[in-house]
């Protein structure tokens, strides 16, 4: 066994057939686990190369003292024991020997007992030892020696010797070296060079697995036959002889009884005494041929194996993944369960198995130690990353360090024990002097006394400094978050396999900029954790994580709310962590809006198009991806929109009508549809968000009438003022008449039109004077709509034509009705003027209506007297010609 960090555990009549790990030994480099019928050593690597020896075994009344009285001529390499004599061979293959000499057990001849430790002089050089109760096997350079008992056969040097006192060469296999020795209480087994198995000695259990036998004087070769079928729950078995077929056997043992062996394939095969279920073959009917075990005790196939180890009525055996396995009957790691006929794996938490140790009522086991996995498994080429070490076996030996293995430079850190995580924590070096190519992947160990390194069964990714953000979208995003934040980032394919936990971190610009500004001068990354590596929960400072996912040079992630961030600021860095930790120093800038709209100004538009609409709201601001959306049942039309820096408000220009069909044609049915329903309109500064900004209307104003007011011109100015801005409703005259009295109204009514429209195109209006506008009944929907009244006149005047807008503000009526007050239109020369009429109800577009009255200008240089003059004159002249009935 190569000396090795790890745990020991163990398993006795003490812990009632329990397992236990023995904490004595973590953080101690064990060479050895050995011993042999009721005793156990663990043999450690101690300063000096002076090996220390523990013992887990309970003092016996026939117990001598043993290894105190060696004074250690060299480390022992191990120890085993029979049932009264002790044997160890020291790391220079000296050989000593103490206890009884029953049977020449001692291999000094006739000596009976040994308090002390005495070298066998004719062994050196030793490799491998091996005991049974009363005799011992040595290995020499391939050449096998015995002594001890021998009446059984099992010392197999010649078949009339039954004792020898003295180590004596097994003739039997000259110029066939061996490579492998067990023993069991009375028989022996070895395998050759070729992985040929043999066994003599002790054979009426079947031990030897050459059929009913007493003993084999002589090595036997141990045949495997090859399985062809197998069924547990019949005890069924059927074999192929294959005369051909040799199995390399790696690994072999025996017990009191029985023998086990794994082939070079990872197959067990055990024969020989069953009666507590010791072969695995769910029975207690014993063997005489070995039989390969096939399923455990769930009722499924076993594993392939790598080492098997008998006890004196139990098995063990390590599959190659490194778990453990027990049968038999004893003190088997299985709590209260001390009789089990078929493979039971033992549940011991990562633990990679490498040696067992097994005697008559105990057994111990050695995992050597395991750095399985390391958090995070990459870092930056600038180092500064903290490694959390998860593993089996760490201890607080004062000595442990970590060590990163660059192409042939080593580069070697301290590490801390977190007892609360039973783990190791280090920094990470600085990389960027030894690298020129990323990523690199690099192996890691960790030593606990500075000399012995154990490998990281995972590498660790060095990537470039130079991975960062290379844009984001959208660049913005509303305070309440929830939408995806998509980021472009330079990864390379090796370094996104490595990816475990990547976070994307939100850290507020005012609080950081001089620090962040420094980290882009020395291109060193940020650190949100605050790197300290006392700090076990590694803080974050100012930065707010979410979690990221990678798809094809993209990294995704959930913008959160501003709540979250625990800042008052609306500007942010965004940047990126691969490993979960650091930074890659270079952010880019976000920000977060809290906008509220209040108005669209104006709120409709002809359908031609072409108004200037204006938002009106706050928490504005000038974006890359400002658009509005107009939104009809039949298509929408995304609208570019502009920044009005100084008012700080957008304004767009609306499409035409007929641009929001879906590119259908436009007939007057689809464009009534959408007047009448509107347009739903939507802003966006993100281009992912959109936000409701209201219902948009395309209407077409039209004039149908122009007609008095009725209000009686006697009143009082005030009372005809109230009376012309109080809104009226529309009535219906038709509310409850019959037929003929409704035609009958119906005639009343238009010969009320006839004299209004008589009074409007006969006699004149002046300046103060009321107007009433009738519309058309699709022109307005609300009252909001209505904006200005615009006036304009048209005449021959001074050959040539002279067109005037006057604007004026126009009163709410109703839905079919506006009022305006005649202006003073002071450009007109005294005298009688045709003024046509149009209606605005977005101040920038009119109607095309044509409709007209008269009006009488004055110049500003008359009195009143001069006027009155006029105007009666005026009115001579219309009543010379007044209107025909029934025309104008």
């Amino acid at each position: 066994m190569k000396p090795s960090f790890g745990e020991v555990f163990v398993t006795n009549d003490i812990l009632n057939g329990g397992i236990e790990n023995i904490k004595l030994f973590k953080g101690k480099l064990i060479s050895s686990i050995c011993g042999g019928c009721r005793k156990i050593y663990i043999i450690e690597e101690g300063q000096e190369n002076r090996g220390l020896i523990s013992t887990l075994h309970q003092d016996e009344d026939e117990t001598f003292d043993e290894i105190e009285t060696f004074d250690f001529k060299g480390s022992i390499r191990c120890i085993v024991t029979g049932k009264k004599h002790t044997v160890f061979v020291t790391e220079n293959g000296d050989t000593f020997s103490f206890g009884y000499g029953e049977y020449g057990a001692l291999g000094h001849g006739g000596i009976l007992q040994l308090n002390a430790p005495k070298r066998i002089s004719r062994l050196q050089k030793v490799s491998h030892i091996a005991c049974g109760e009363f005799h011992s096997l040595a290995l020499t350079n391939g050449d096998l020696f015995a002594w001890g008992r021998g009446f059984e056969g099992q010392l197999g040097i010649r078949k009339d010797v039954d004792t020898a006192s003295s180590p004596m060469f097994l003739s039997y296999f000259y110029k066939n070296p061996i490579n492998i020795i067990a023993c069991g209480a009375y028989h022996s087994l070895a395998v050759d060079h070729n992985g040929q198995l043999y066994g003599w000695g002790e054979a009426r259990f079947g031990q030897l697995g050459g059929g009913r036998k007493v003993r084999e004087m002589l090595p036997t070769k141990i045949i495997l036959e090859k399985e062809g079928y197998f069924e547990q729950s019949q005890i069924k078995v059927t074999t192929l002889n294959q005369q051909n077929y040799n199995t390399v056997i790696i690994s072999v043992s025996g017990g009191y009884g029985h023998s086990a062996a794994v082939t070079e394939e990872g197959e067990l095969y055990t024969w020989g005494f069953n009666q507590r279920g010791q072969l695995g073959h769910g029975d207690k009917k014993s063997s005489w041929f070995p039989k390969r075990v096939m399923q455990d005790l769930t009722g499924n196939p076993v594993p392939l194996f790598q080492k098997v180890v008998c006890g004196y009525y139990t098995s063990f055996a390590i599959d190659k993944l490194g778990q453990l396995w027990s049968w038999g009957g004893g003190n088997l790691g299985q709590q209260n369960e001390k009789l089990c006929e078929l493979p039971r794996k033992l549940e011991i938490e990562d633990r990679k198995f490498t040696n067992i140790l097994a005697n008559g009522n105990a057994a111990a086991f050695f995992a050597s130690m395991r750095i399985i996995s390391m958090k995070p498994n990459l870092g930056p080429s600038t180092g500064g990353t903290i490694m959390s070490l998860i593993g089996t076996g760490f201890c607080d030996t004062g000595r442990q360090s970590v060590r990163f293995k660059v192409g042939t430079t080593e580069l070697e850190v301290g590490c801390e024990y977190d007892p609360q995580t039973d783990g190791f924590r280090c920094q990470t070096p600085n990389f960027e002097e030894l690298l020129e190519q990323y990523p690199y992947e690099c192996t890691v160990e960790v030593t606990l006394d500075g000399q012995v390194y154990v490998e990281c069964e995972q590498k660790f990714l060095i990537y470039s400094s130079k991975i960062v953000i290379q844009s984001l979208y959208p660049k913005c995003a509303s305070i309440n978050g929830g939408t995806t934040l998509i980021l472009n980032m330079n990864i390379d394919d090796t370094t996104v396999k490595y990816i475990q936990h990547l976070n994307v971190g939100f850290q507020p610009r005012t609080k950081v900029k001089n620090d962040q500004q420094t980290s882009k001068a020395n291109n060193k990354p940020l650190n949100p954790l605050d790197i300290s590596i006392n700090d076990p929960e590694l803080e974050k400072e100012n930065w707010v994580c979410v979690e990221g996912f990678y798809d094809k040079n993209k990294i995704s992630c959930v913008i959160p709310k501003v709540s979250q961030l625990q800042s008052d600021s609306l500007n942010f860095n965004v940047d990126v962590s691969l490993n979960g930790q650091q930074f890659s120093g270079n952010p880019v800038v976000f920000r977060f809006y809290d906008i509220t709209i209040k108005e669209i100004r104006p709120d409709n538009v002809m359908s031609d198009g072409g108004t200037q609409i204006s938002i009106i709201g706050d928490g504005f601001f000038d974006t890359t991806n400002k658009k509005v959306i107009f939104k009809t049942q039949f298509g929408e039309r995304l609208i570019e929109i502009m920044w009005d820096k100084q008012d700080r408000f957008y304004t767009l220009v609306a499409p035409p009508l007929s641009w929001l069909l879906g590119g259908q044609a436009p007939t007057p049915e689809l464009l009534n549809k959408v007047k009448e329903t509107g347009v739903q309109a939507l802003l966006t500064l993100s281009g992912i968000e959109w936000l409701p900004m209201g219902t948009f209307y395309y209407i077409d104003p039209e004039v149908v009438r122009l007609g008095p007011t009725g209000i009686d011109e006697k009143l009082p100015e005030e009372e005809k003022k109230n009376r012309f801005n109080a809104e009226e409703p529309i009535p219906d005259p038709f509310h409850g008449l019959n037929e003929a009295e409704k035609a009958k109204k119906q005639e009343e009514i238009n010969k009320q039109l006839e004299l209004e429209e008589q009074e409007i195109n006969y006699f004149y209006k002046k300046h103060s004077q009321y107007l009433y506008i009738s519309m058309d009944k699709t022109s307005s929907n609300q009252k909001s709509q209505l904006s200005n009244l615009s006036i304009k006149e048209l005449k021959q005047y001074q050959q040539r034509q002279l067109q005037l807008n006057i604007f004026q503000k126009a009163v709410f009526k109703n839905k079919q009705k506006l009022g305006v007050q005649i202006p003073d239109i002071e450009e007109l020369p005294t005298g009688i003027h045709d003024i046509v009429v149009e209606i605005s109800l977005n101040g920038q577009q009119f109607s095309r209506s044509g409709k007209q009255f008269k009006y009488f200008a004055f110049d500003k240089t008359l009195t009143e007297q001069q006027k009155a003059k006029l105007e009666d004159e005026e009115m001579k002249k219309l009543k010379k010609n007044p209107p025909k009935k029934g025309g104008k």
